[in-house]
């Protein structure tokens, strides 16, 4: 099914795989959330950048980092204001896990794609992240809400200052931080997974939703990279 990879440790060898990966990118894409870091794509790519932020809002909602990637586009990445079929790639590098609704995510990726495009996907591994001592969340618990279009947002929030931040239910604190954090709308990891669960959810879009998707490369996390890498070509 996939094409799949272990290699060494070492910034060398990423640079190796981006290498490999941008290879594949070609034409007028897109990057949602690039954040910090853009992705290194040829020169003849045309590359936007899609964030949900304005500038300001941006440098804001993140201080902890410096020199942020300032959008071309400021939009929802699931509301993309690109007709169907119209971009040759898509690079969301450690963004899908911050989506409340994932599934709903790749059937909208998937329809802005024209056939021949290509999905690229970066996403953290629970086990080499701060998300450790979170459960996964199980594939049929994307699929419930994904039917309801509802999310326990506070839930999420409260899972997430318990096991990320590190503050008992019980605290006083522990209110107050989650409040903070949902009224800001912060973006944390609404959902956590591992490469097994990666592997589950592309194969759910493609034989129980439908999308007609090509995996290329399925990359498995471990020690120095601490994700899972996707390219997805759609075929339909």
């Amino acid at each position: 099914m996939f094409y799949s990879v272990r290699v060494g440790k070492g910034a060398p060898l990423r640079w190796l795989e981006n290498l490999l990966l941008s290879g594949r990118v070609r034409g007028r894409g897109i990057e949602i959330g690039a954040l910090w870091r853009k992705f290194p794509v040829d020169s003849h790519a045309t590359v936007y950048y899609v964030d949900r932020l304005q500038n300001d809002d941006l440098r804001d909602h993140y201080t902890e980092i410096n020199n942020v990637v300032l959008p071309d586009v400021v939009a929802d990445a699931m509301q993309l204001p690109f007709p169907s079929r119209s971009l040759d790639f898509i690079i969301a590098s450690h963004v899908l896990e911050h989506l409340p609704f994932p599934l709903a995510a790749l059937r909208h990726w998937y329809d802005v794609l024209r056939p021949g495009g290509v999905l690229l996907l970066k996403i953290p591994d629970k086990r080499y992240t701060f998300d450790v001592r979170r459960q996964r969340t199980p594939l049929q618990h994307l699929i419930d809400e994904d039917r309801a279009s509802s999310l326990d947002k506070q839930a999420h929030f409260e899972d997430w200052v318990e096991h990320v931040v590190g503050w008992r239910r019980t605290t006083p604190a522990f209110e107050q931080e989650v409040g903070h954090l949902l009224a800001s709308d912060y973006s944390i990891h609404y959902h956590v997974w591992t490469d097994a669960d990666i592997a589950e959810i592309v194969e759910y879009s493609r034989k129980v939703t439908g999308l007609c998707w090509r995996p290329i490369v399925f990359w498995t996390a471990h020690f120095y990279r601490k994700e899972c890498v996707v390219m997805l070509e759609r075929i339909g």
